[in-house]
């Protein structure tokens, strides 16, 4: 994983997005135009656990991406796109980072032992240093089992597509680009993860993932995480005025609660409904949904980063 990297332009052309029962492809052509196409795949492909990805079944997985090949144009590299739910993501407070990145990655590797039941040698890290606020230093992290992702990686070599960069859908809706708004709330929900992503002024300031229960279909669990993370947003961060919130739900019917809850919130302002190219055929898109098309789209248009 390069977090660096997928913050760079100009955007990749092509983005496979990877769900546990299915695979996407977006692809931008020469002329700009916007093609997607999707396989399915047999049920139990990806083993997901208490920390993210374990492993996958490559013999299913790269047939799969083998088939989706010819809508990419032959394309060789590619951005991944994965659920939230299979990596792990925090800002980690420090005081003195060390300026040399192999140094700084085994200061992040001992924090993680306190949060994540794995040995940190079987991790892979992606670390961002942000800017200094209010005399706090901060790391964003993304962190994944090496196994699992080096497995994914190898899917697409065995089809002759190298992977630029591998990140998740949370971090693949996140706006791009200066904004009236100066504080922005990304509010993601797959199934069994609820990821929320506070931006102020461009700079992450609370990052917040809570796996949920998959079966449990009620909205309660998922409103209430929301409020608790509002209020601390106005109480503790001191966060005033406006909130511009980005809203991405794969179920429908929580996708309506969750709006109609927030058009309830003072100072809650819907935004990033962005204006995509058309994408063809509106078959595909409209039978997987927006939720999950949208951030391969904001990926390979360069619309959000």
């Amino acid at each position: 994983m390069n977090f660096d990297r997928f913050l760079t332009s100009p955007p990749p052309a092509t983005g496979w997005i990877l769900s546990s029962d299915q695979c996407v492809v977006v692809h931008r052509t020469a002329t700009d135009e916007i093609h997607c196409a999707a396989e399915d795949y047999p049920e139990g492909v990806f083993d997901v656990g208490r920390v993210g990805l374990q492993s996958l079944d490559a013999e299913a997985v790269a047939p799969a991406l083998a088939r989706l090949k010819g809508a990419a144009e032959g394309a060789r590299t590619a951005a991944v796109i994965v659920p939230t739910g299979w990596l792990r993501n925090y800002l980690i407070d420090i005081d003195r980072p060390p300026r040399r990145e192999e140094e700084l990655h085994d200061v992040v590797r001992w924090r993680l032992k306190k949060l994540l039941p794995v040995p940190p040698a079987d991790l892979r890290l992606s670390v961002v240093r942000q800017a200094e606020i209010d005399g706090q230093r901060r790391l964003l992290v993304m962190v994944g089992i090496e196994r699992a992702i080096a497995a994914i990686e190898a899917c697409f070599e065995s089809i002759g597509v190298e992977v630029g960069l591998i990140t998740t859908r949370l971090f693949a809706l996140v706006p791009r680009g200066a904004d009236v708004m100066q504080s922005k709330l990304v509010v993601q929900y797959e199934r069994g993860f609820l990821s929320l992503l506070l931006l102020r002024n461009g700079a992450p300031r609370l990052l917040r993932t809570k796996p949920l229960a998959a079966s449990d279909d009620s909205a309660d669990p998922v409103l209430r995480e929301i409020a608790i993370s509002s209020a601390f947003i106005r109480d503790t961060i001191g966060v005033d005025g406006e909130i511009g919130v980005r809203l991405s739900c794969e179920d429908s019917r929580l996708d309506s609660q969750m709006r109609e809850w927030l058009h309830q919130q003072d100072g809650f302002v819907p935004v990033g409904e962005t204006s995509h190219p058309p994408c063809g055929p509106t078959t595909v898109v409209n039978r997987l949904g927006a939720a999950l098309v949208d951030p391969g789209l904001a990926v390979v248009t360069g619309a959000l980063r």
